[in-house]
């Protein structure tokens, strides 16, 4: 191929394939060839060519090309401790309620690794806060094993009972939709890493932009208290998102999600999307679940890598953790893994499988699982001893029977709370009312200042003449004031009051019927001025003392679902942060059904 033919030639490969503990500048041909199939033709391979920065792309062959392939993860114990207690809690699972539908993660037990992997690697390079929205496939195994999820609890929830304590007035979510916050240690980590596990709607994919807007809005209020001036979005929180293969492919909010990401008033600094492919939807085999050859083909419109690998081998998939973290955490960008796996039972475990795919589930009851392949693979290299692993099995079940019994006495604990929610209190039988008006001077005021700019922006003469003008006569004459109006008094008395305000939507800035003009574009610049985000005095800005809130006015992009479900996110991680979103017309709403009633 290309000329090149002498295995033995030696070739000087300085810029054209990264150096790596086994290939020096001047190399053979044959050990470049070795080299390179060893780093794209095993169990974990790339797509990376389809983006568009050739900045990027290098830096991407680079990193893969100069890893070191051969020497195993010194995690290993970890891994195998994970692998060991999925598989485990699935078949226990099995056999003391063979009739719940759970979901199991068996056939992918190595999502687990990929994970506790991901967040691991995270912490080293700084990150405090883990974002991740679980599937329903596997979310109970994950919760027990990784998440430390009190076992009596989850068991309390999977024999029909609630996940909240006795006096809660909430009732529960469905068992597969059970989420709770977990702190996870690291022997060689001096911080702990804390891990908000959100709900997830089956399918629908809705968590994706959900957990977008909650790690957005959690990292920048964590910069906002260490008021660090080098940060950079996506220093201290990562989210991560978990998908199947045929929703992933097959749902539009993905498509929005992964378009959105991007854009300055939603990007979050990168999401690691896993994609659990076990080749298989419901009943529906991938060749009528997508036309694409992959099920991550999607994100490739947006410039996202992809990593492809392979499931039954834990330490790769490892090594596809710690690749996606450095590029995420390099770029501060998207990036898919795409594990292929596969799965044990049916599409829950009283579904019967062979009814439709019976020659795929003759070829998976004949496999070994993949824990027990990965553990045979450590005891005959020597790394861990049949009485180690047996060991941790053991202690595990035991600790499974012991939850089992003492379940139907449990009492939940409340999940934990973040840190703005925590500041308020649960209301009681008869809730405070307050008061929420104004002064007369307040609200004048705050409408000047809502039409105020500097002498350096230049407002166009038709807004200065019907918007501006106008709506300084009202307020002098005290009546007629139109909702434009009335809405710019009610967020500027709130910014003033300290909070937070973001009013999302498509072409929110002006206005649909160019009525509202919350920011004003210079004729000459095209910069952009919000005049409610200036309402502190002169003396307040130089002196960094205002206790103003911020005004961000977000002009979305055009969709509705994945807008709307960042927007709760948004809201959900912070009580203090007004989220507005905005139809552009009434039936717009309809798109966003399923963030409304998920």
């Amino acid at each position: 191929m290309y000329g090149l033919t002498e295995k033995s030639k030696t070739y000087n490969i300085k810029g054209i394939i990264a150096p790596s503990n086994e290939l020096t500048t001047e190399s053979s041909l044959s050990s470049i060839i070795a080299n390179l199939e060893k780093t794209y033709c095993n169990n974990i391979s790339y797509e990376f060519e389809h983006i568009t920065s050739t900045a990027t792309r290098r830096w991407f062959a680079k990193f893969v090309e100069s890893l070191d392939v051969h020497t195993p993860s010194p995690r290993f114990e970890r891994f195998h401790e994970l692998l060991a207690k999925v598989e485990d809690f699935d078949l226990f699972m099995q056999k003391k309620l063979p009739n719940v539908k759970r979901y199991g993660l068996e056939g992918s037990e190595s999502m687990a690794v990929l994970l506790d992997q991901i967040i691991y690697e995270g912490a080293q390079l700084g990150i405090s806060e883990v974002v991740t929205g679980l599937t329903h496939r596997g979310r109970m195994s994950l919760l027990a094993a990784l998440f430390e999820y009190p076992k009596d609890e989850l068991l309390r929830k999977l024999h029909g009972g609630s996940e909240f304590p006795d006096d809660s007035p909430y009732t529960g979510d469905i068992l597969v939709d059970l989420a709770k916050s977990a702190t996870l240690h690291y022997p060689d980590i001096q911080t702990p890493i804390n891990v908000d596990v959100l709900w997830n709607a089956c399918h629908l994919e809705s968590g994706t932009p959900v957990g977008m807007g909650k790690s957005r809005t959690k990292d920048l209020n964590i910069a906002r208290r260490k008021r660090d001036p080098n940060y950079v979005i996506g220093d201290n929180v990562l989210a991560v998102s978990l998908h199947g293969d045929s929703s992933f492919a097959g749902q539009g909010v993905i498509a929005e999600s992964l378009s959105m990401a991007g854009l300055s008033h939603f990007n979050n600094g990168g999401t690691i999307h896993i994609v659990n492919n076990n080749q298989i939807g419901y009943t529906t085999p991938a060749s009528h679940t997508r036309t694409t050859r992959y099920a991550s083909d999607i994100a490739k419109f947006a410039d996202i890598p992809i990593i492809h690998v392979n499931g039954e081998h834990p330490e790769e998939v490892a090594r596809a953790a710690h690749i996606a973290v450095a590029y995420r955490q390099k770029f501060r960008k998207d990036i898919v893994i795409d594990t292929w796996t596969f799965r044990k039972r049916g599409h829950n475990e009283i579904d019967e499988p062979s009814f439709t795919q019976p020659q795929m589930y003759s070829t998976i009851r004949a496999r070994k699982s993949i824990p027990a392949q990965f553990e045979d693979s450590l005891i005959a290299s020597g790394r861990i001893t049949r009485e180690k692993a047996e060991a941790v099995r053991r202690d595990w079940r035991n600790s499974l029977n012991m939850a089992f019994i003492s379940s139907a006495a449990c009492n939940p604990t409340e999940p934990e709370k973040s840190p703005g929610w925590k500041l308020l209190a649960r209301s009681g039988t008869h809730p405070i009312e307050k008061s929420t008006g104004v002064d007369e001077a307040t609200l004048y005021q705050v409408g000047v200042d809502s039409v105020a700019h500097d002498d350096s922006i230049k407002v166009h003469s038709r807004i200065d003449r019907f918007h501006i003008k106008p709506r300084l006569k009202r307020l002098q004459d005290g009546h007629g004031i139109d909702w434009a109006t009335a809405e710019a008094l009610a967020i500027g008395t709130l910014l003033k009051e300290g909070y937070n305000v973001r009013l999302s939507g498509q072409d929110v800035g002006r206005g649909t019927f160019s009525q509202r003009h919350a920011m004003f574009v210079c004729q000459e610049t095209e910069k952009v001025y919000v005049p409610l985000n200036h309402m502190a005095t002169d003396q307040q800005e130089l002196c960094g003392s205002s206790s103003y809130g911020n005004f961000e006015v977000v002009n979305s992009n055009l969709c509705e679902e994945a807008v709307v479900g960042f927007e709760y996110g948004v809201s959900a991680e912070d009580p203090f942060t007004l989220a507005i979103w905005e139809a552009q017309f009434g039936d717009f709403y309809n798109n966003s059904q399923s963030i409304v009633d998920g």
